[in-house]
């Protein structure tokens, strides 16, 4: 019986004969984490992390590590090809599950035939020069604020953007990724083609070393996360991971599956401090399948005019009891830890599950330990109805901090503190503030998912006025079956207290999944 079926209360599950094919998956997915094989990542607003999202819900995946993002592409592959091979077993009719399985084994082909979880030709070798090419239009009555979009900045009326992504792999230990994308607006027409992402990436065993421009995304929040989220632009860094959770040895197994990531970038020249660093470092466990843990730390400093770091000085500063070191190496960190856990809820209430998760990130510290805590809590209610098309996100986060209304993400000698180039690098709504964030999404059919989703965003709570925003709209994804996906949304955004006027938002994309 599997964990889920214990977790079921012992709920027996009609379970076929395993085929070879089951067999031969089975021992693919217990070998992978053995593989030094390289990938590309998955970008943070790809299709597949709601469909794979999706599918934890349902159950069919217990190895999923999910808060640490973004995943490389044979990672997700490892995910569907669990996904997959329980989905068999159960014999399930469910169409909406069948359909995304469908779709995430051919956007994945290559890579599921590389883990040998299908039939086809590995992919130690190749390029794909031109993969998901779009097209996308924003249209907005007054300029829009628009968060978790890799830092990109619309004007007001009509703003298009252009692009694709470029990607390859070599021996199966090194890989690239170039995201180039032209963008235009009615405001400002004459602009120049940019690289929203670009980096390359070589395995050494089972680590694997980053340099470039990418994104990244720590914790469990689905409409932004306390410590890194893909608010800001993304960075220009070195990064260094295991891509594919492993086994500690010695005492440290029974922590489960382990993955970890650390990073050094540089912010912007445009500060008091100009060019500080940033650096960072997150791990997490799976203990049990239905539990993940996180831990995440960063810390700003250095910069022009400021002394200079040794190695020594970095270990002491990050691992240090205390901001302000002697020598005047003074930085600005912040801590957290998040967990997420998966129940079933069916004999309960008319849903397959819930995930509850919660994120606390402390800005500062007192005695060794994060203080001045903000805090997210959020659940997601997976198949409300039992009908496989349903699921319903509620998330709150708070930042505020009686009597200290500039503790969080701020810094005296860092300012503007935890931002780069204009927005916050943790949660999109910024310091001494609250924010509710409620979506509930609907297939339609097993090619058409519905979007509704509210955001009510709270700031200045130390203070009076206290400007509240308000954000509702809805979403409509469209797969076609000659390898076309259209995107459209419509978003109004109420503003009070602040002089900020109401906006009304129309978007559309129409992306080649060739």
């Amino acid at each position: 019986m599997s964990i889920w079926a214990i977790l079921m209360g012992g709920r027996l599950f009609r379970i076929r004969m395993l085929s070879e094919k089951h067999i031969s998956i089975l021992i693919t997915l217990l070998a992978f984490p053995c593989l030094s094989f390289v990938s590309t990542n998955v970008p943070l607003d790809h299709w597949s992390y709601d469909a794979v999202d999706k599918l934890i819900g349902q159950g069919l995946i217990d190895g999923s590590m999910m808060t640490t993002k973004p995943v490389t592409r044979f990672e997700m592959a490892r995910h569907i090809a669990e996904a997959d091979g329980n989905f068999q077993i159960l014999d399930s009719q469910n169409e909406i599950t069948a359909g995304i399985l469908d779709r995430l084994k051919k956007e994945f082909e290559q890579e599921l035939a590389t883990i040998g979880a299908v039939d086809g030709c590995p992919i130690l070798n190749g390029l794909k020069p031109v993969d998901e090419p779009y097209v996308k239009y924003l249209y907005a009555k007054s300029r829009p604020d628009i968060e978790n979009i890799r830092g990109d900045r619309f004007d007001e009326h009509s703003n298009a953007r252009a692009g694709f992504i470029s990607r390859g792999q070599l021996f199966g230990v090194g890989a690239f990724s170039l995201h180039p994308e032209y963008p235009w607006s009615s405001e400002n027409p004459g602009q120049d083609v940019k690289l929203v992402e670009a980096y390359g990436k070589l395995a050494l065993g089972r680590i694997e070393v980053e340099i470039g421009k990418d994104s990244m995304w720590w914790g469990p929040g689905q409409n932004g996360s306390l410590l890194m989220s893909n608010n800001a632009e993304p960075f220009k860094m070195v990064k260094i991971s295991n891509p594919a959770p492993m086994e500690l040895p010695w005492i440290f197994r029974g922590l489960g599956p382990f993955k970890f990531v650390w990073f050094l970038t540089e912010l912007e020249e445009d500060r008091p401090v100009p060019e500080p660093k940033l650096t960072g470092m997150r791990i997490n466990f799976k203990p049990h399948p239905a539990v993940e843990l996180g831990l995440s730390r960063t810390m700003i400093f250095g910069g022009e005019g400021l002394p200079g770091y040794s190695f020594a000085d970095y270990i002491r500063a990050f691992f240090a009891n205390n901001e302000s070191l002697a020598g005047n190496l003074e930085n600005d960190q912040l801590a957290g830890a998040d967990v997420s856990v998966l129940l079933p809820i069916d004999w309960l209430l008319p849903a397959k599950s819930v995930k509850l998760y919660f994120d606390g990130v402390g800005e500062d510290e007192a005695g060794g330990l994060p203080s001045n805590w903000g805090t997210l809590f959020g659940a997601t209610f997976y198949d409300i109805f039992k009908t496989g098309k349903t699921d319903l996100t509620v998330e709150y986060a708070n930042d505020h901090i009686p009597g200290k209304p500039d503790a969080f993400y701020t810094h005296g000698l860092f300012s503007p503190g935890y931002f780069y180039k204009g927005r916050v690098i943790g949660r999109f709504m910024g310091t001494d503030s609250k924010d509710l964030f409620v979506r509930l999404t609907h297939y339609l059919n097993p090619d058409m998912i519905l979007g509704l989703q509210f955001d009510r965003e709270t700031s200045n709570l130390s203070f009076s006025p206290k400007p509240v925003i308000d954000r509702a709209g809805f979403d409509v994804t469209f797969f076609a079956q000659d390898n076309w996906r259209f995107n459209a949304a419509y978003r109004y955004e109420s503003a009070k207290d602040t002089p900020l006027p109401d906006n009304h938002i129309v978007f559309f994309q129409l992306t080649s999944d060739f």
